[in-house]
């Protein structure tokens, strides 16, 4: 009898990373139109939805069409980018840095920097600190009438400042506790080949 070998070393649990996804949405959701229908404020609510839309067909793309239990190295790196991309088209419409769920564009990265690959991580670790450099040159105003708030440029500049050092630090701890759990992955393997081996014998 032969065991199949169901883990492997860089990837991610299909299951587990589409219901983080779907809280992910599903929070973009409420929080889009709670901001535009209960505090009745001024943004781009159309192009917000649309966004939002991209990332729930391909969560549903993933739950029906990938039929795999586990995310191999390179689906996760298109889907963890799309989240990113996702993500900072989000900010762009919600006033760029200055919106307080641009803490969330680090997730992708860490999330990676744990399970997949370190060339993945540092793949996604540029890409979101090229989103971070963008969203703080380029993006639209805060939802009014927070757009009438003025900003010390120093406290404006400070915020960047700190997602980087946090994408960094967060990362740095993150692969270090990864390496752990993919050494854990690969002793799993081997004990799982040699079982196979003594059945086949």
């Amino acid at each position: 009898m032969e065991l199949s070998k169901i883990s492997e070393t860089y990837s991610l649990n299909r299951l587990t990373y589409i219901n983080l996804r779907w809280i992910g949405i599903l929070g973009q959701l409420v929080t889009i139109n709670i901001v535009k229908f209960i505090f009745d404020f001024n943004f781009d609510f159309i192009s917000a939805n649309l966004i939002i839309c991209i990332g729930a067909i391909s969560n549903i793309f993933l739950t029906y069409y990938y039929n795999k239990i586990q995310l191999s190295n390179q689906s996760a790196l298109n889907f963890l980018l799309l989240d990113i991309i996702q993500l900072s088209s989000l900010l762009y419409l919600t006033g760029g840095i200055l919106n307080p769920f641009s803490i969330f564009l680090l997730i992708p990265s860490v999330f990676a920097s744990s399970n997949l690959k370190i060339k993945t991580n540092l793949f996604l670790i540029s890409v979101t600190l090229i989103s971070i450099i963008f969203l703080t040159i380029y993006s639209k105003e805060l939802p009014g009438p927070l757009n009438k708030i003025i900003i010390n440029n120093y406290y404006y500049y400070a915020i960047p400042t700190g997602l980087i050092i946090a994408l960094l630090f967060l990362n740095y701890f993150a692969l270090i506790f990864g390496k752990e759990s993919n050494l854990r992955k690969e002793a799993l393997n081997k004990i799982q080949e040699l079982i196979s081996k003594e059945h086949e014998l």
